[in-house]
């Protein structure tokens, strides 16, 4: 096996949070796991999210959409799991999850450390893999007391 490069080793330990994001838009649900997620701005206040063209939520993901960063906490494995296997399109991935709802009606976890919802601003293709939504958040709150989950990769050539 060929050893991981220096430069992708570093990369790999940039800390990252877990997060599960949320999304029902033009009538088609979506969710899934993701870790590249940064707040983006102050005025107003935005985030960054990373996310692979192929996956589902992409198509819902045009300027003015609305979706949720549920940010999981250490003890958030079930949550984590049921969203990190990954929905096909048509799968309800809300299925067996309680979901409540925010004025937008956009979708969060109830069970999650806590949540907010975000406006797409923007939508930018850095890479031949992933897109980088920047949105602004809208609204949110903290659902529980308990540390974020915090997430290190080994090297920065895969998840």
């Amino acid at each position: 096996m060929p050893e991981t490069p220096p430069d992708m080793q570093a990369l790999g330990r940039i800390p990252t949070g877990l997060y599960i994001i949320t999304a029902e838009n033009n009538g088609q649900r979506a969710g899934f796991l993701a870790s590249w997620v940064c707040q983006a701005g102050f005025s107003p206040p935005a985030v960054s999210v990373a996310i692979k063209q192929d996956r589902p939520i992409m198509r819902q993901m045009g300027r003015g959409a609305h979706f949720a960063v549920n940010l999981l906490g250490k003890d958030d494995k079930a949550i984590m799991g049921r969203f990190a296997r990954g929905f096909e399109i048509g799968d309800d991935p809300f299925a067996g999850s309680s979901i409540e709802r925010t004025d937008n009606n956009t979708p969060y976890l109830p069970d999650a450390l806590g949540f907010l919802e975000c406006r797409v601003l923007r939508v930018m293709e850095p890479s031949t893999e992933h897109n980088i939504i920047a949105a602004e958040v809208i609204g949110g709150r903290m659902l529980k007391d308990g540390e974020p989950w915090v997430h290190v990769r080994k090297s920065g050539e895969h998840y």
